[in-house]
């Protein structure tokens, strides 16, 4: 049985048209975001350290992902819905 392809989203920043997120963690960690898909699987790059998420952001110019409420994003799922719902997926 052929197994189902699953497409990946992008992402583009509303502030600089960047197409590279990152995820930066407690401390001096962060870790590029290569791909992520509609089930919420995100393809790391290189990880050097494991911390808390405390934000996601461009990693070309610094825009943070936020809420309605203002607040950072840091659930994979919340990221998912946040770029089906702000970036354009042609």
């Amino acid at each position: 049985m052929a197994k189902e392809e699953i497409k990946t989203l992008k992402f583009k920043c509303p502030k600089c048209n960047g197409n590279r997120l990152e995820c930066c963690e407690e401390g001096p960690y962060a870790s590029e975001i290569l791909a992520i898909d509609r089930e919420g699987d995100f393809e790391w790059g290189e990880i050097n350290a494991s911390g808390m998420v405390v934000r996601f952001q461009c990693l070309e110019c610094g825009y943070v992902l936020k809420d309605s409420e203002g607040e950072s994003l840091t659930d994979n799922d919340d990221v998912v819905k946040w770029i089906e719902q702000k970036c354009p997926q042609e």
